[in-house]
């Protein structure tokens, strides 16, 4: 009897501690099932109705920063519905002269999302992570909410924010580079109001751009033509393919190139990051100078990639440095940058600058080097598939060494030239890093014709 007695004991100890258990795993499946309310950019007024839009957004963007919202713990996705126009732009689902000023359309997709934030509150338990994510023009509308919810309780540390092709990225961003302009009536469009990066007291937000992206990535100098062509080449190429491939973008699509695997690497990669107040910053180099795609599409429409890859893949290096006399990566991006008119650049690092890149686009045109189609792994900056190979550690550890490193009989070469120019501006190696740290290799451009459904 006492036997059978120490059983139903034992017996009802072990299912307590199993129902304990269980009901410990799913009290914590609730406080984490996490939601993320998606904005989209201008052209898609409805996300929830674009196949593999949201999925994209968080599998992309958003899973990688805040693993309560994956693809395998049910995190609910919510696409804001507002106009996403852009009066009187004439561009596919922009609206033209009928669509809805920017402040109207803005306006409209700010009080939507707050009234779905407000009800996604009310509706989850206490610390139930939310994501507010935002696409370009829903960038712009998270930008604004993330300043309006800065008043909220210390404890309520379960809002985070992921911001891509940001309008108003602080150092970059079109709608702050001009935010001169103030208010324009005809318009009705506001520029200015930099994205917070005060209204955490943690890294709370994630805000993510591809370089020369013309509308997060906006050259600093507006009188460098050539940083200004290659602007407005990166809003028609790489802006609106963030999110691709989803059921608005051109068949074959990805984002700016990068596979779903080769984005992950990317957005990995400390070298790219950069911090400011609660903000992290993710600028991804791109894989082809959005000035030469055009080149490269006719290349592949008139099959005449013969001639015109080797000519592209001789210049990019010259272009390169020329282009990132537009911009100053020495400012955080996380700093207001409108317009300014006087460069910051040191002439004689310039003209040594453009001569390596003379040596390099011949290197790579004739010497094996990178090229349109492909670019080998020995290369020293990890793009693509090269990055796959590098491990993050690997990656950080080299990350003082410049990338465009020559052998050292040409290193030898270049002080000697120093010593006989007999000036301490050339030698300043953070200056030279500005001008440089863009190199990278053109890859093989898309033939199809861009969406713009996506874009701003």
């Amino acid at each position: 009897m006492a036997i059978a007695r120490r059983s139903i004991t034992t017996l009802l100890t072990v299912l307590t501690a199993v129902l304990i258990t269980v009901a410990s795993t799913l009290t914590m499946a609730v406080a984490l099932a996490a939601t993320a309310l998606i904005v989209p950019g201008t052209g898609t007024p409805n996300a929830n109705i674009v196949g593999d839009y949201l999925e994209n957004a968080r599998d992309y963007y958003i899973s990688p920063f805040n693993p309560a919202c994956t693809a395998d713990n049910d995190c609910a996705l919510q696409g804001i519905d507002y106009p996403a126009q852009f009066w009187p732009i004439p561009l596919p689902g922009w609206g033209g002269l009928q669509g809805a000023k920017w402040d109207v359309s803005t306006g409209e997709g700010l009080s939507m999302l707050n009234s779905t934030l407000v009800d996604t509150l009310a509706q989850d338990p206490p610390n139930t992570p939310v994501v507010i994510f935002g696409y370009s023009q829903g960038a712009n509308i998270v930008s604004r909410q993330k300043r309006n919810l800065a008043g909220l309780p210390e404890d309520q540390t379960y809002l985070s924010f992921v911001m891509i092709g940001n309008t108003n990225r602080p150092n970059g961003g079109l709608f702050e580079r001009l935010a001169f302009l103030g208010h324009v009536p005809i318009l009705d469009a506001t520029f200015g109001l930099p994205a917070p990066t005060d209204t955490c007291d943690h890294i709370c937000a994630t805000d993510i751009a591809f370089r020369y992206d013309g509308v997060a990535d906006f050259p600093l100098y507006p009188l460098n033509a050539l940083a200004m062509l290659n602007a407005i080449a990166g809003f028609w190429y790489v802006h609106g393919t963030y999110l691709a491939p989803n059921e608005d973008s051109d068949v074959g699509e990805l984002p700016d190139g990068y596979t779903p695997a080769e984005l992950a690497e990317q957005l990995a990669n400390e070298d790219n990051w950069d911090e400011h107040g609660d903000t992290r910053y993710i600028t991804i180099p791109t894989k082809t100078l959005p000035i030469v795609r055009p080149f490269l599409e006719f290349a592949g429409f008139t099959g005449t990639g013969f001639l015109i890859k080797p000519i592209v893949t001789l210049l990019t290096p010259v272009l390169e440095v020329l282009i990132e006399a537009g911009y100053d990566r020495s400012l955080s991006y996380g700093v207001p940058a409108p317009f300014r008119l006087i460069p910051r650049i040191n002439p004689f690092v310039l003209a040594r600058d453009v001569v390596d890149a003379i040596g390099e686009g011949i290197h790579d045109t004739f010497g094996g080097g990178s090229s349109p189609q492909q670019t080998p792994e020995s290369l020293p900056t990890p793009v693509g598939a090269a990055a796959a190979a590098v491990e993050p550690a690997d990656v950080a550890e080299a990350a003082d060494v410049p990338e465009d490193t020559e052998p050292a009989e040409l290193a030898e070469s270049a002080e000697s030239a120093d010593e006989t120019e007999e000036t301490e501006e050339i030698d300043e190696p953070a200056e030279r890093a500005q001008l440089t740290e863009a190199r990278t290799s053109p890859k093989t451009a898309k033939s199809s014709t861009r969406s713009v459904r996506q874009a701003a």
